[in-house]
């Protein structure tokens, strides 16, 4: 009975911890939600200001929205920049963690550590340096200007992604495809294309969100064209409405719906490369 009772205390100290682990995650979850959740339960309260208790429900505030042309101008303007400056710093950075992981050159540490630069300086510096740099060229105050410097600050992000999904990619598979007949450019298009799909779309994801929360370097290129986050930066200096967590229940609708797509598109192809290897 003694050897039962000794044997049967570590489970119960395991179950205990289990516990304590799943009661702080689920506090921790609850601690990053719930400010979310005050945002989007608000944006439906009747009252101007948020009051408890409850005074009603209402539209109002999303209609409101709509109206204001000038937070809507700059949500299209986000929904422009972010996906555009995404699929470039995707596309540059797939060609750059190709060469890197493929090729050896002399030069090959000192270009990892250049392309990896604008990940590093502060913002500040960057919008600084941005604004003077742009300011010579003209492009100053500009949707160009913006859509410019999110590629350059987005790249190391795709290098990284893509770099760590080619990492992991048996270099057998193209050399087969070269020994059957493929030139480089064929077994690049057939092999290592498909096998970096993942990295592709979690760098594109992940750019795309960096790029439409961005608002430093915004804020120092961009002129009267304003993206989203420069746009309630400036609505908050002016007025504070409801009309605001109107604005980031969307935000936080859009995001989610983003990423149910990702998850749909990604779990097939992880499936697949799965059931082939």
């Amino acid at each position: 009975m003694t050897a039962i009772k000794l044997s049967a205390r570590p489970t119960r100290s395991i179950n205990l911890l289990s516990l304590v682990g799943w009661l702080y995650l689920g506090g921790m979850y609850l601690f990053l939600m719930l400010p979310i959740l005050t945002l989007v339960i608000f944006s439906f309260e009747n009252s101007r200001f948020p009051t408890l208790p409850w005074t009603g429900w209402t539209l109002s505030w999303y209609g409101d929205l709509f109206r204001d042309g000038r937070l809507i101008q700059s949500l299209g303007y986000s929904l422009w920049i972010s996906p555009a400056a995404a699929a470039a710093a995707t596309v540059l950075g797939f060609c750059a963690a190709y060469v890197l992981n493929r090729f050896q050159f002399l030069g090959k540490k000192l270009l990892s550590i250049v392309l990896i630069i604008p990940i590093i300086i502060p913002p500040l510096i960057l919008g600084v340096a941005f604004l003077g740099l742009l300011s010579g060229l003209q492009l100053q105050g500009k949707l160009i200007s913006i859509f410019l410097t999110h590629v350059v600050i987005l790249i190391p992000t795709a290098i990284a992604l893509i770099g760590l999904r080619l990492s992991q990619m048996p270099k057998d598979l193209e050399e087969a495809a070269w020994n059957l007949g493929a030139t480089e450019w064929q077994a690049l298009w057939r092999v290592v294309l498909p096998w970096s799909i993942p990295g592709i779309a979690g760098a594109w994801l992940l750019a795309f969100t960096f790029s439409f929360d961005e608002f430093v370097i915004a804020w120092f290129v961009s002129g009267f064209q304003q993206t989203l986050p420069v746009a309630i930066y400036t609505f908050l200096g002016a007025n504070l409405t409801p009309a605001l967590n109107a604005i980031g229940t969307l935000i936080f609708l859009i995001s989610i719906c983003l990423l149910v797509g990702v998850e749909l598109l990604l779990i097939p192809i992880l499936l697949g490369q799965r059931r082939s290897s």
